[in-house]
C-alpha cells in the first residue's frame, strides 16, 4: 500500500497536477494584485474615450489651469449616496487627478440638509457642484451642467454635457486674485449685449457693468475696458475726452459699429478717438466676391482669413471660421500716430468689393464706383508707450447670438479672445458644451438577416468545426 502510494505521489500525472495547480493559484494571485493596482490607478490612464468631442476628456485649457494651482480647491459634489451621476462624477475626479490641489468631497443633502447654506445654495439642485477656493466660491447647478437646445431640422431636443466649461471657469475664479471689470457705455442708442455673450463673459470671470459717461468725472479707475457697442450717436467732447483720457492713461476699448448708423462725418467725435490710433472707417458694405469666402447665396456674410495676432491664436490652430455679415471695412493709416502699431485681425479677400450705397442699391453685383477689396473686417490698434489697446468690429452681428450659432460659436470665441487680451488676461475660457446625442447607425432588413445569420449560426458553426478538428487530431496522437 506504501509503495502503491509511494508510487502515485511521484507519478508524472500527480507532479503536472500540483503543478498546474500552483500555476493556478499564481494566476489568480497575479489577477488580484493588476486589479488592485489599476483600480488605484487614476482614471486618464485607465479610460479612453473613443468620442468624436472627447466627452469623457479634459481639454489642455483644463489641465493647464490645474497644472497652475497653488491653493487648495474643494469640489463639493451634492447628491445622494447611491444617486450620483456617472459623468459628473467622473469629470470631479479627473480634476483631482491633474493637481494635488483639488479634492472632492460629495455631501449627501439627505446626511447634510443644511450644508448648502453657507455657500447660498440652500435652493441648488441634486447634482450640483460647489467650487469653494477659500476666500471666493461658485455654485454651479445642475442645470447648468446640463443643457437642452432645439434641433430645428428634426425638431427634437438635444442635450449636451458643459461640466467642464463650467468647472474650469469656476476654478479660474475661485483662484484669480482679481477680477478683470468692462464697462459698457450707454446714452448714445448703443445696443445690448446677447445673453450668450453676457454669459461668455461671465464665464471668463469678467465683470460687467454700465457707464454713463456725462454723470462721472473720468472713467472709472477699476475699469479694465470700456465697450462702445453700436452706438446711433455721437460722443459729446467732454464725454470724447474722458475715453482719451482713459487711454492716454493705459486703458483698452472695443468699437463697435455698424454701417448704415455710423458715420465720421455725423460722429466726428468717436471718429477722433479711433484716429487717434490709426484706424478709420470706410463707407459701404462689404461683398465678398470669392464664393468661397462667404456664406451659401449670401455675399455679405463674410468667412474672412484670420490674421496671425495673440488673439486669433487659438482659432487659427482649431482651424475655425469667424462669419462677418453686412460689415463696412476698416482703413489702417500708411503712417500711424508715434509708438502706435496697428494691424488687421480679420481680412476679406482681393475680389471683395465694398458697396457705398448698398441700402439703396438695387443688385449686389459690382459696379462702376466700388471700392476694391481686400478690407480689414476687424482691426487692432496698441501704443507701446502708454499701453492704451483699441479694437474695432465694423459689425455687431459679430456679438449676435443668432449668427455666432452659424459658426458653432466661433464669433463668440473670437470676440470673448479680443475682451481677454484688452485686459490682458492669462486666462482665456473657450470650452464650449459636448454634445451627448449619440449616432445610431441603420441597418437594412435585408443586411440585418444576414448578420443575424452570421453571428447565430456560422460563427457558432466554425467555433464547432475547429473544436472537433482539434479534438480528432488529439486522438490520433
Amino acid at each position: 500500500m506504501k509503495e502503491k502510494l509511494k508510487k502515485t505521489l511521484h507519478s508524472r500525472a500527480m507532479k503536472n497536477g500540483a503543478y498546474a495547480s500552483v500555476m493556478c493559484a499564481l494566476m489568480v494571485v497575479l489577477v488580484v494584485v493588476v486589479n488592485l493596482f489599476v483600480g488605484a490607478l487614476p482614471e486618464r490612464y485607465t479610460q479612453l474615450d473613443l468620442t468624436d468631442n472627447n466627452v469623457y476628456s479634459l481639454s489642455d485649457e483644463s489641465k493647464k489651469l490645474c497644472e497652475s494651482l497653488s491653493e487648495d480647491i474643494t469640489l463639493y459634489y451634492l447628491a445622494r449616496t447611491g444617486g450620483e451621476d456617472s459623468r459628473t462624477l467622473s469629470l470631479l475626479q479627473q480634476y483631482a487627478d491633474l493637481s494635488s490641489h483639488i479634492k472632492v468631497v460629495q455631501k449627501d443633502p439627505v446626511l447634510y440638509p443644511t450644508f448648502g447654506n453657507q455657500y447660498d445654495a440652500a435652493d441648488a439642485s441634486l447634482g450640483s457642484v460647489i467650487v469653494d477656493g477659500g476666500d471666493r466660491y461658485r455654485v454651479v447647478d445642475y442645470t447648468e451642467l446640463y443643457q437642452q437646445t432645439i434641433n430645428y431640422e428634426t425638431y427634437q431636443y438635444e442635450t449636451s454635457f458643459d461640466g467642464e466649461g463650467q468647472i474650469t471657469s469656476a476654478l479660474a475664479y475661485v483662484s484669480s486674485d482679481t477680477l478683470p471689470k468692462i464697462y459698457i457705455v450707454q446714452r448714445h442708442g448703443e445696443s445690448g449685449i446677447s445673453s450668450t455673450l453676457s454669459s461668455g463673459l461671465t464665464r471668463q470671470n469678467m465683470e460687467t457693468a454700465t457707464l454713463n459717461l456725462l454723470t462721472v468725472d473720468a472713467v472709472p479707475e477699476d475699469a479694465d475696458a470700456l465697450l462702445i457697442n453700436a452706438p446711433t450717436k455721437d460722443l459729446s467732447e467732454d464725454e470724447a475726452a474722458k475715453v482719451t483720457s482713459y487711454l492716454e492713461n493705459g486703458g483698452t476699448l472695443m468699437l463697435v459699429t455698424n454701417y448704415g448708423e455710423y458715420s465720421a462725418a455725423e460722429m466726428p467725435n468717436l471718429t477722433a478717438i479711433a484716429q487717434g490710433y490709426g484706424l478709420s472707417a470706410q463707407e459701404g458694405i462689404v461683398i465678398e466676391g470669392d464664393s468661397g469666402a462667404h456664406l451659401n447665396q449670401y455675399p455679405y456674410y463674410v468667412i474672412p482669413t484670420i490674421q496671425s495676432h495673440d488673439i486669433t491664436t487659438p482659432l487659427l490652430e482649431e482651424g475655425s471660421n469667424v462669419l462677418v455679415p453686412l460689415a463696412h471695412g476698416i482703413a489702417i493709416a500708411d503712417t500711424l500716430p508715434e509708438n502706435v502699431t496697428a494691424q488687421s485681425l480679420l481680412t476679406s479677400s482681393a475680389e471683395a468689393y465694398c458697396k457705398t450705397d448698398a441700402y439703396e442699391s438695387s443688385t449686389l453685383v459690382k459696379e462702376d464706383g466700388d471700392l476694391d477689396g481686400p478690407f480689414n473686417l476687424a482691426a487692432v490698434a496698441e501704443n507701446s508707450e502708454t499701453g492704451a489697446r483699441v479694437i474695432w468690429l465694423p459689425t455687431s452681428y459679430l456679438l449676435d447670438a443668432d449668427t455666432d450659432s452659424l459658426v458653432s460659436g466661433t464669433n463668440s470665441d473670437f470676440v470673448l479672445n479680443c475682451f481677454a487680451w484688452l485686459v490682458d488676461s492669462q486666462q482665456s475660457i473657450s470650452i464650449h458644451a459636448k454634445d451627448l446625442t449619440m449616432n445610431t447607425i441603420t441597418v437594412p432588413s435585408d443586411a440585418g438577416n444576414l448578420l443575424g445569420l452570421g453571428i447565430t449560426i456560422l460563427i457558432p458553426a466554425v467555433l464547432v468545426g475547429v473544436g472537433v478538428g482539434v479534438w480528432l487530431r488529439r486522438r490520433k496522437r
